[in-house]
């Protein structure tokens, strides 16, 4: 028997789909999800460690270059140490402390902002591993260019930092204890005899005495 399709039947089917047409036209369409912002390619951001309120603004720990203005300000031992952190300086006691009334710890309390900084270029300069063992807890020879005054630091031999101290600076003289001295070269004919005070256009910069465990350095 043959089966025919109704005209009719397909009438309506074809009447339904115009009317249902209409109706999905009107819909409005989902919009596409936005594209992220575009990053500015001139600025790059970096971390900042605030400096105490007598240092105006705050410090970038990866810029290379300090106010030397700003050198003989003092910082307390939580900035301070965290400054060091930041560029990769390591601290260390042996008595796992940092309290400066006690010999055994070190502390970085009110030290100079300039013998920090002059820690960490060090740090940048040499490549080598750097560890503060001495800052300015009790403990140490008094003096107006002193641990305690915030412009020493003792630093921990290593092989890469004794090379480095030896390659860039030059000997200098033997300390009444027998520690060798080193400093930067100067055209100064007639250095101070304090080795703790030298003279000199390179005065202000350091002095290195090998002490059998460490560097006991003097940044001006």
């Amino acid at each position: 028997m043959d089966v025919r399709a109704s005209w009719r039947g397909l009438a309506g089917i074809g009447t339904a789909v115009l009317i249902s047409l209409p109706m999905q036209n009107n819909r409005n369409p989902v919009p596409p999800p936005s594209p992220p912002p575009a990053a500015d390619p001139g600025v790059e951001v970096k971390g900042e460690v605030s400096l105490p309120p007598l240092l105006a603004g705050t410090f970038v720990a990866t810029v290379k270059t300090w106010d030397t203005a700003a050198a003989d300000e003092r910082i307390g031992h939580a900035r301070a140490s965290g400054l060091l952190l930041d560029a990769g300086v390591r601290w260390k006691s042996s008595g796992d402390c940092d309290d400066r009334h006690r010999p055994s710890c070190t502390s970085l309390e009110a030290i100079r902002y300039g013998t920090l900084m002059r820690t960490i270029d060090l740090r940048r300069a040499s490549g080598c591993p750097v560890t503060v063992t001495g800052g300015t807890e009790t403990g140490h020879a008094g003096g107006r260019y002193s641990h305690g005054n915030g412009y020493k630091v003792d630093l921990a031999h290593n092989r890469c930092l004794d090379e480095y101290v030896r390659r860039t600076y030059r000997y200098w003289r033997t300390r009444g204890d027998g520690a060798a001295l080193y400093r930067p070269p100067s055209s100064d004919p007639d250095p101070d005899p304090d080795p703790d005070q030298p003279a000199g256009p390179d005065a202000w910069f350091a002095v290195w005495a090998d002490e059998p465990t460490h560097w006991d350095v003097l940044f001006r």
